[in-house]
């Protein structure tokens, strides 16, 4: 009895301050006095840590909302899929349980909502609210803010929560981007000093590479809303699509120094597709999250910075479809707290924050709702009647030699909710041919004819200022061929779901050869996978023709020969490889029984070359460009399951690099490697190694004399839209060039040098740069940057690097400074810029004049080996599939460039 005395005391003691820890931090971060009710675990009392002195992990925020669920009524919790690194991602529902108990109902009314047709809701429907959290891993705050939302509307007896559950439903995504979360919240927790420190050297607020804003693949998620390449993004827009939110909000955030973003953007960088009318109900909305800051003392900001013209984006792929989405950007802590100008940023400062943007979305989306449900309304309309008056009336795609990239496309229209349609019958078009079965029509007259104009027009745009790329359609980036019609063209049934072809072999098993066409996108799947078993594999450097039952068929440069003589295996075994093969890949392949070819080369000829297995290598690490990295990572990965191999930079100096054939390096900063990696570079390419740049990499690979070609004005590459370098000085007079370190630097000094009294110095005219105003600078160092536009390039489509391509007209998202001059030796520039080559988005008509008639692609002979340059990047988001098959082909034919009859001329 004693020692029970004792404890009693010690315990209530320990409540006591636990309730009052719990109460302190409920009234910093819900000021406004209100119920809650005690049976609903705080976030602090579930996790064991206050909000905001910890960073949560993915499992535990699960965890805590299912907790929630089981103890709330209000709340439910689903899962749409898996990362990458298998973590759920899970969508929460809230809202009273009498709205959860017709929830089906809700969802098929409020899809009425993109037709036309009929009526607008009723102003007693629930508002659909969908705040989306966290879909920059290392944006960490907003993903804290989850659990309180969660906990708030679960456990608060106010009328005003009443009031919102029963006339919204409420959908919160904790997290968009698990795996990279999780990444950034490993590397805070670890390097968390107790106190924390707040100077920002600290290594608590400096990741290392690649730092968790991307995900697995080190891809940014909040770009490929429109792409659909990552999988989270596919969980996610198939939710999304359920629903149509009314109201999405994507929280962020920004650099330590500034205070706190929300729309409305400026008008400058709103679409010139999306109506007005849209963009104006921000600032209706605005006014309440004006309020929820200015309750709490909070500074913020409006109408600056921010895109907001893409549907590459969460907050404006929603506006396309008539929601009225939002980006909020709140000043980031980057750890437990960090110094800025505006004082000390803590942690629970930017949780607080955006929970008070939460609430008002979700107040202000209430209050307004009536007035939401119509801009929805108008909105399905206004892109109806934009369609019906577009001078295109249908969009035709596909092509008969490439059906999964023709599929491919298909399925992300179907992703998107497009109406897709067979063709009627065989269609022409600006002498192109699209066959019926194998091309699809999309007519412009539809309610989501915005998104239409996104993936088959360009936009051409005149502001010099963009936070990001300003070309994406997509049609372009597929490279896949179409026509816009401007007379309807006949259609016939609406599809629904791929034709992806079956894949197997035609004519039976053979005792002479297989052949296969390689313009198919999924060729190079089928060559890695035979090549993964050891088959012997021949590549015809000449196209021929052979008859078949059917009659002649015509295999391109590039086809595929399997010899059924001179492999490891049996003909049996070889039979059922290819066979498997063939249905993996969705590709046809054509048994024949002899060699001699109806036209063109014989399947004898020296034309036709083995083709080595692949076995490659990545530059990754620090100061390699992580997002380039990842996307070779991934394109390699997804598309081959070829498990490339990653070495960091550091580790260049002791890996041998012999059992490598292919060497890739993406953009970056190579100078940690010193003259002995270099020189070990040099004699690995020499002795029959193929090295492949991208970008600053491949102006790095010229300027250390790897290889003997040039760059377009050495200074503007190396400084053009670099963000770690300033900016550059004035601009020159239009009368003098600019561009080299040593004409910059001649100019300076003739700028700075007094006339002399008397004397023939005298007569020198002074060189005076212009004057221009501090507030133009923005407008005009914007304009220097090549930031994402769109450019098309002459493919000389008889190199090997260009097997499979059908068409010369190559699109080129170029995003970097890096420019190449055509090379000397006239066989090797396999991609040059044309005369005119702008096609989409923004870039200055200086920049134009720049990449007008440069290399786009080069491949030139070192030693035994080969260096094939890329001036851009062509795996460029995962989705620039024109290109990335080229980067491809490089992996590989790029060895066998040597002995392919045209390099050696000059």
């Amino acid at each position: 009895m004693k020692i029970l005395r004792q404890i009693f005391p010690l315990l209530a003691a320990f409540l006591l301050i636990s309730t009052q820890q719990v109460s302190a931090q409920n009234n910093y971060y819900f000021p406004k006095a209100t119920a809650l009710d005690s049976k609903i675990p705080t976030p602090e009392q579930f996790l064991g840590y206050p909000i905001g002195s910890y960073f949560t992990r993915i499992e535990q925020v699960h965890a805590y909302f299912r907790e929630l669920a089981r103890l709330s009524d209000r709340v439910h919790v689903q899962t749409i899929g898996r990362t990458y690194e298998q973590r759920e991602q899970i969508i929460v529902t809230i809202t009273s349980p009498t709205n959860y108990g017709r929830l089906e109902q809700i969802r098929q009314e409020h899809l009425n909502q993109i037709d036309p047709a009929k009526p607008v809701l009723s102003s007693s429907a629930p508002i659909i609210i969908n705040l989306g959290y966290g879909v920059h891993g290392n944006e960490t705050s907003s993903t804290e803010v989850s659990l309180l939302t969660g906990y708030y509307l679960a456990a608060s007896q106010d009328a005003e929560t009443q009031k919102w559950l029963n006339e919204s439903v409420i959908f919160i995504d904790p997290c968009l981007n698990p795996d990279g979360r999780d990444r950034a919240a490993n590397w805070h927790n670890a390097y968390h000093s107790f106190p924390p420190v707040g100077d920002p050297v600290d290594k608590e607020h400096v990741e290392g590479w690649p730092a968790g804003r991307t995900n697995h693949y080190f891809t940014d998620l909040n770009r490929d809303w429109l792409n659909l390449v990552q999988v989270e993004s596919r969980n996610r827009i198939e939710f999304f699509h359920k629903w149509y939110p009314n109201v999405q909000i994507d929280f962020h955030e920004q650099g330590t120094n500034a205070t706190y973003y929300f729309e409305p953007t400026p008008k400058r960088h709103e679409s010139p597709i999306v109506p007005q009318f849209l963009y104006d109900y921000q600032a209706i909305l605005a006014k309440y999250h004006a309020q929820a800051l200015d309750d709490i003392g909070s500074f913020y900001f409006t109408k600056e910075n921010y895109d907001n013209l893409s549907p590459i984006y969460g907050s404006t792929y929603p506006k396309f479809f008539g929601s009225v989405a939002a980006t909020f950007e709140q000043a980031s802590s980057r750890g437990i707290q960090q110094e800025s100008t505006n004082g000390l940023v803590t942690f629970a400062f930017t949780i607080r924050n955006h929970l008070a943007t939460s609430f008002s979305t979700i107040r202000g989306a209430v209050a307004e709702k009536g007035g939401l449900f119509k801009v929805q309304k108008d909105f399905f309309k206004y892109a109806l009647e934009q369609g019906q008056k577009n001078p295109v009336k249908s969009y035709v795609f596909g092509d008969s030699r490439d059906v999964n990239l023709t599929q491919r496309f298909l399925g992300l229209l179907l992703q998107h909710r497009i109406k897709v349609y067979e063709l009627n019958s065989n269609y022409t078009q600006d002498g192109k041919t699209f066959e019926k079965g194998k091309a699809y029509v999309v007519p412009a007259g539809q309610p989501n004819f915005l998104l239409v104009h996104s993936l088959f027009e360009e936009n051409i745009l005149k502001d010099s200022v963009y936070y990001d790329n300003t070309g994406w359609s997509v049609i372009h980036a597929y490279g896949l061929k179409y026509v816009k019609a401007v007379a309807p063209v006949a259609k016939a049934a609406e599809i629904n779901s791929l034709n992806l072809p079956k894949g197997e072999i035609e004519g039976g098993k053979s005792a002479y050869a297989y052949l296969l066409n390689y313009s198919d996108y999924n060729a190079s799947r089928a060559l890695y996978k035979l090549l993964t078993k050891n088959i012997l594999v021949k590549t015809a450097f000449k196209s021929f023709t052979v008859n078949t039952a059917a009659g002649k068929r015509v295999y391109s440069s590039g086809s595929l020969v399997v010899p059924v003589v001179g492999q490891t295996i049996s003909a049996d075994s070889l039979y059922k490889a290819v066979s498997e093969i063939a249905g993996d890949t969705h590709i046809n392949v054509l048994s024949v029984n002899g060699g001699f070819s109806a036209e063109g080369i014989d399947l004898g000829s020296s034309n036709i070359k083995a083709i080595r297995k692949p076995e490659v290598a990545l530059a990754f690490g620090q100061g390699v460009t992580a997002s380039e990295a990842g996307q070779v990572w991934f394109l390699l990965n997804q598309q081959l399951d070829l498990p490339v191999v990653k070495i960091d930079l550091s580790n260049f100096a002791r890996a041998s690099l012999k059992k490598y054939t292919v060497l890739v390096l993406p953009a970056g900063n190579y100078s940690v490697w010193d003259n002995t990696v270099i020189e070990k570079l040099k004699g690995w390419v020499n002795d029959g190694g193929t090295l492949i740049t991208f970008q600053t990499a491949t102006a790095w690979a010229i300027q250390q004399g790897l290889v003997k070609e040039k760059l377009v004005e050495a200074d503007f590459a190396n400084r053009a839209g670099r963000s770690d370098i300033p900016a550059s000085a004035p601009e020159q007079n239009s009368t003098a060039k600019s561009g080299s370190p040593a004409q910059t630097a001649a100019a300076t000094r003739r700028s700075n040098t007094p006339a002399s009294i008397g004397g023939e110095e005298a007569l020198v005219k002074k060189e005076i740069p212009n004057r221009l105003d501090y507030a133009r600078q923005e407008d005009v160092e914007g304009s220097r940057r090549i930031n994402g536009a769109i450019f098309q390039a002459d493919l000389d489509i008889t190199n090997p690097i260009a097997f499979g391509v059908n068409s010369r007209k190559l699109y080129i998202n170029k995003n970097g400074p890096t420019i190449l001059v055509p090379s000397t030796n006239k066989y090797a520039t396999i991609a040059q810029y044309t005369g005119k080559p702008f096609v989409n988005g923004y870039s200055s008509k200086t920049n134009i004049n720049k990449v007008a008639n440069s290399a786009a692609i080069i491949a030139t002979t070192s030693g035994t080996g080969e260096v094939v340059l890329f001036a851009d990047d062509p795996t460029y988001r995962g989705y620039w599939l024109g290109t990335n098959r080229l980067f491809l082909n490089a992996i590989f034919f790029a060895n066998l460039l040597n002995n392919g009859g045209g390099f050696s001329g000059e």
